[in-house]
């Protein structure tokens, strides 16, 4: 492995895109663009300001759809970027597929930007269009909605508190008019929500399923198939890819938000997974269908003996590949299901409930037997790995050659805008788009004067024993002097979670923490209060807007480096002749970056990032990240942001 060398900045070559196969021309004016752009901003209260980089993307974003040739842009925070692109795609008078990698980003454009885009052009149609397992299943409501004794999948009885869920949600499901769980108003259990929604591979088809006419995502479905512009997550978006282009209406233009995350999500999401459980759950709809308790059984223990060769290859800390205990075991899985899917195939019908209960038990089962061939038969583009989910052992697989792939399926016939607050040096050519160049528009606000990045000194190593309650301590101090007012984000849940608990017995404001509300009711009373704070992990580093009163500091407990044994980046290294520059640092710059970005939101906000890593103050690495993080002022003196905090904190409760 070699050393790292921050001189080193030479990216690998790659091939160029492959020429599009063009249907219609896109006819657009910049300056009809920017008039759009002008009205649409004087709607905005406070933001009827001109600004230039939001004008400079909007031409941009407008070339690129004219003359269909990709573009990178890195917008800085407060360019306005959603504006930038959803114009010009309204304007193309063509379907644009919008995707983004948050939920949180995606509720924002609907909620938000959308309204604001049809109300300056008003023949503008929108629609929002999530992953089928998002959606309430009318017809598992209208079976749980009429069963004395609820069960899982797998036959097993819900618990009393879960079924109290599932019967809220039958009750959901007769007041909502999308189905959808960000619309649920209590935090849902994963298990409940599995007993009232359907994965694509459990789906039996709008023609099959009784309840076909009248189902919530194939209404969502019908809506984003008479749009203009379609509200996606990139989620949806690879396994549109991964299904062959059949799950998103027709479309050739497409621009990808939080542009950072898709190759992560695309190598994922090209990739398949499988567990055991999903194996032994096959018997279950099929036991009440076939004559053939011998077969239904074999398919119970062989996944049962799937999960025990997973769990001794995890225990033994071999996390990449295929032990040969458990290839035996997917050879006889493999096997099994084959058989399953046969008997199922063959199954005899004589009604359309029948059809519809057999097509309940044979599509799992085909998308098992396809996950498994692609298990047993990966190439060497692409990583198997063990990983942690819940409660039990999964294989993944990854696809860690993204590039050929996306230039064959993809860029041949559709042109992408992506665009992030921070594009990676890398993101063109792991994308296959080698040669396109990133349009860099810096943010408009004045970060030297409203914003201090803090870093303790004399601050304990983050694997340090004592670094959790130093943690604690400086966040007491801190959200002390901001009177709340707090963003406190961390790499792990389990740390956020004792840290939380430690750190609201000792301040006198509201600590939020998430997962114990819904992502979208948490946000909304972040938002509202004037004093709470938030505590989370994971998604909301980024795709988070709160500007003005209700945050004035964020936290960031340590840098987001990958842990050293994780697989993927395992791989990444070993296929990277610079792996820490081209593969850790890069991850965890862009991780920092949007977490830095949640701070100033509006032109007005103030306030300070606190980093309690002191890496990113005296690493030899540190120019690196800083590159990517806006020119705030750096301070290591405690004293001075308890006096800016505590200064921010008396302006904010005066105007309150």
């Amino acid at each position: 492995m070699h050393s790292f060398d921050p001189d080193v900045e030479d990216l690998p070559h790659s091939p160029e895109v492959p020429e599009r196969q063009l249907r219609d021309a896109v006819g657009l004016d910049v300056e009809e663009a920017l008039r759009v752009l002008s009205a649409a901003r004087a709607q905005i209260p406070g933001g009827g300001e001109t600004r230039e980089g939001q004008q400079q993307m909007t031409a941009a974003v407008v070339r690129a759809f004219t003359t269909r040739e990709p573009a990178l842009i890195e917008a800085g925070t407060g360019v306005g970027k959603s504006l930038a692109y959803l114009i010009p795609a309204a304007l193309t008078r063509q379907r644009v597929v919008v995707a983004t990698a948050t939920k949180n980003l995606q509720d924002q454009l609907a909620l938000n930007d959308a309204p604001l885009l049809c109300s300056v052009l008003p023949e503008t149609t929108v629609a929002v269009l999530k992953g089928k397992q998002n959606y309430l299943c009318r017809l598992k409501i209208s079976e749980n909605a009429g069963a004395d004794q609820l069960s899982f999948d797998d036959g097993s009885a819900v618990p009393v508190s879960l079924a109290r869920q599932v019967r809220r949600l039958v009750r959901f499901a007769q007041e909502t008019e999308t189905g959808e769980r960000d619309d649920v108003e209590f935090e849902v259990d994963p298990r409940a929500w599995r007993s009232v929604s359907v994965t694509a591979a459990e789906c039996v088809g709008r023609a099959t399923c009784p309840q076909g006419h009248n189902c919530f995502h194939e209404l969502a479905k019908d809506r984003a198939q008479s749009a203009d512009v379609v509200i996606v997550n990139t989620h949806l978006y690879a396994s549109h890819i991964a299904s062959g282009s059949m799950l998103l209406p027709e479309h050739d233009l497409v621009v990808f938000d939080e542009a950072h995350e898709v190759p992560d999500i695309f190598s994922a999401l090209l990739g398949t997974s499988l567990s055991a459980s999903r194996i032994s759950a096959l018997s279950s709809p099929a036991a009440s269908l076939l004559d053939d308790d011998v077969l239904c059984d074999s398919v119970r223990r062989a996944g049962e003996a799937l999960a025990r060769a997973l769990e001794d290859q995890f225990a033994e800390g071999q996390t990449s590949g295929l032990s040969e205990r458990t290839r035996e075991e997917l050879e006889v899985v493999h096997s099994v299901v084959g058989a399953l899917h046969d008997a199922l195939r063959t199954l005899p019908v004589e009604s359309a409930t029948e059809e519809a209960r057999r097509a309940r038990g044979l599509g799992p089962t085909q998308h098992a037997m396809n996950d498994l061939t692609r298990l047993l038969g990966a190439t060497s583009g692409e990583l198997v790995y063990l990983s942690r989910a819940e409660r039990e052992v999964v294989l993944e697989l990854n696809v860690l050659d993204l590039g050929p792939r996306l230039r064959d399926d993809l860029w041949g016939s559709v042109t992408p805008v992506l665009t992030s607050a921070t594009i990676p040096d890398t993101l063109a050519s792991r994308l296959g788009l080698g040669g396109t160049e990133v349009l860099t528009v810096p943010s408009p606000f004045d970060y030297r004067a409203h914003a201090l990045l803090y870093v303790p000194e004399n601050f304990p190593a983050r694997n340090d024993p004592s670094a959790e309650g130093a943690i604690g301590d400086e966040l007491v101090t801190l959200i002390t002097a901001a009177g709340g007012r707090t963003l406190a984000l961390f790499t792990n849940r389990a740390v956020m979670s004792r840290v939380a608990e430690v750190v609201a017995e000792r301040v006198s404001t509201p600590v939020l923490v998430q997962g114990t509300l819904s992502r979208q009711r948490i946000i909304d009373e972040f938002r509202a209060s004037a004093e709470a704070s938030l505590f989370a992990v994971t998604s909301f580093w980024q795709g988070i807007d709160v500007p003005g009163h209700s945050l004035s500091l964020v936290t960031i407990d340590r840098l987001p480096f990958a842990v050293p044994n994780d697989p993927l980046a395992l791989a990444r290294r070993e296929r990277s002749a610079n792996p820490f520059v081209e593969v850790d640092l890069p991850r965890a710059t862009m991780l920092l970056a949007q977490g830095v970005g949640r701070l100033i939101r509006s032109s007005h906000d103030r306030g300070v990032v606190a980093v309690l890593d002191t890496r990113l103050a005296e690493a030899s690495y540190r120019t690196h990240l800083f590159r990517k993080l806006p020119p705030m002022r750096r301070t290591r003196t405690r004293a001075q942001v308890v006096e800016f905090l505590e200064a921010i904190r008396d302006e904010h409760g005066v105007e309150d």
